[in-house]
């Protein structure tokens, strides 16, 4: 590998490869020193929160029950309080059921969506115009055939034509009676 061939040092030359092995393992030396400071630190944080909780207990107030800010840590204002001091929590069962009933509920208004899923996938039928012209005209078809058998057998229906046929023939007769006398008349 000839990457830099003007240059004295390089980590793939030959000569500089043990200094770069000796580089890296004094810089994983003090990572792992300074990971085993840290969790010792952590440790000992722990230690002395638990011993002021458990002679709170003892005493039975509630001063001590927060841990002093140190510092070093700052006003810590973006951490989660939470991971810091648990916190005694209600019913988790009912917690979760009322999680699972607000999860339902914003599928079926389509606002709860996963990554990757949009909002037709989500809901249980899919828009009108997502579906192909074939399916978006079929019910529409099927009304209209169920209509058209519901008034072939509609009893009533045939009841009403012979009434308007009969009225029509009946006002067909007079009228035509009427004419046939006019004609005449002008005849004579």
């Amino acid at each position: 590998m000839n990457i830099l061939p003007k240059k004295s040092w390089h980590v793939r030359n030959r000569d500089n490869v043990s200094r770069v092995r000796r580089d890296e393992a004094a810089e994983a030396e003090s990572r792992r020193r300074d990971e085993e400071r840290a969790a010792r630190a952590e440790q000992e944080a722990r230690t002395e929160l638990l011993r002021r909780r458990s002679r709170c207990a003892l005493s039975g107030g509630e001063k001590g029950l927060e841990p002093p800010a140190s510092p070093s840590q700052g006003l810590g204002l973006l951490t989660d309080r939470r991971e810091d001091h648990p916190t005694v929590t209600g019913n988790r069962e009912l917690a979760e059921e009322q999680r699972q009933e607000r999860e339902r509920r914003e599928r079926a208004l389509g606002i709860l969506t996963y990554l990757g899923q949009s909002s037709a996938e989500a809901q249980t039928s899919k828009p009108w115009y997502s579906l192909p012209p074939s399916e978006r005209g079929k019910e529409e078809k099927e009304e209209e055939k169920s209509r058209g058998r519901k008034r072939s057998f509609d009893p009533l229906l045939d009841v009403q034509a012979n009434l308007r046929k009969k009225r029509r023939g009946a006002a067909g007769e007079t009228t035509g009676a009427r004419e046939s006398e006019r004609g005449r008349g002008r005849a004579r």
